[in-house]
């Protein structure tokens, strides 16, 4: 009987390690900076490695079907312009830093579990634009005039920016992201 328990204990450890590195894996796997100094991370040049499986496997346990490379070019931040968690509690002004896109869409998200509330959009057909033909964006917990995308409930949330490619792959999102206040 002795064996029996030991040998279960073994199995339950060896499958719960084991899907906590598969865990770890498929969240880390093929992400990397679109571009130094920005804080745009991406993973579609590891949609044609050998590590595509890892990261398709992230879009699906978001809920989401992965993007098509070469159809839509998508990057997260996670973080401001200074590199500091983007939390509810503060205002950020996320700010058009150069030509946009014909079609872009910016995301507020916070958790993808099953229940979560709806997540705010910003895009190209809804985003009012200053004279000038830029675009700026409030993200706060509170209303904001203008462009406002309301942050998640959640602590940490990121940016999810989706556009149509222009002209060879993945570019840097054309947005800055400064942190406003912090109450």
């Amino acid at each position: 009987m002795r064996r029996f328990i030991w040998a279960t204990s073994y199995v339950a450890g060896g499958l719960a390690l084991g899907c906590f590195s598969a865990y770890a894996l498929i969240q880390s796997s093929g992400i990397e900076h679109v571009e130094s100094g920005t804080p745009w991370l991406s993973r579609a040049a590891a949609m044609a490695d050998t590590s595509a499986f890892y990261v398709r496997a992230h879009y699906l346990m978001e809920g989401r079907l992965p993007p098509a490379p070469g159809q839509l070019t998508e990057a997260t931040a996670e973080t401001d312009g200074e590199n500091r968690p983007l939390t509810a509690s503060c205002i950020y002004r996320v700010a058009s830093n150069g030509a946009l896109p014909r079609w872009w869409s910016l995301t507020a998200t916070g958790s993808a579990v099953e229940g979560a509330p709806l997540q705010s959009t910003a895009d190209s057909d809804t985003a009012l634009r200053e004279p000038d033909g830029t675009v700026l964006i409030t993200v706060s917990s509170l209303p904001q005039p203008g462009n406002w995308l309301k942050a998640p409930e959640a602590r940490r949330f990121s940016l999810l920016y989706s556009s149509l490619p222009q002209g060879g792959g993945v570019t840097t999102p054309p947005f800055t992201i400064t942190r406003e206040a912090c109450p």
